[in-house]
């Protein structure tokens, strides 16, 4: 049988063995850092939509004439690019932080994370999702949000 891990196996190449495993207590531990990262990544989206909205009114309005460098817009209209991707270099190293934990991002619109944990001796994911207060539910490696179910028994190792 193929392990979950495999890149023929359920979750596919780009996963790999789990570089870490969390008690349900040590993952509890981790979710105001985790919650707190989130937070800044909804400022920086935020203001990337903003952002985005701005430079795509000046090629609207300005189009071809943007190349222009007599164009009074136009370092404007750079200084957003550079804001721009600015943003997405920050976004990214806050994606990387949260990576670095050794949890695994499943969604950040949502803001659900896996831990990778044990639960009667066979490895699931601990399953937390923006909102909640603790870590309540797991699933198997396979299953998905779908699969996910009520904790009932505290991992130990």
């Amino acid at each position: 049988m193929a392990s979950p891990f495999d890149a023929d196996g359920p979750l596919g190449a780009e996963h790999a063995p789990p570089s870490k495993t969390f008690t349900v207590e040590e993952a509890n531990r981790l979710l105001p850092t985790i919650d707190r990262i989130f937070h800044e990544m909804d400022n920086r989206n935020v203001r990337l939509q903003e952002v985005n909205d701005l430079i795509q009114d000046l090629e609207a309005y300005w189009g071809d004439r943007l190349a222009s460098p007599d164009l009074t817009d136009r370092e404007r209209y750079l200084r957003l690019l550079r804001e721009r991707d600015d943003l997405d270099a920050s976004l990214e190293e806050d994606l990387q932080r949260i990576r670095a934990l050794g949890v695994l991002l499943k969604d950040y619109t949502t803001g659900l994370v896996d831990f990778s944990g044990y639960l009667d001796g066979e490895l699931v994911f601990l399953c937390w999702q923006r909102g909640e207060t603790e870590i309540k539910f797991y699933h198997s490696l396979e299953g998905g949000y779908a699969g996910r179910r009520p904790l009932e028994k505290i991992p130990q190792k």
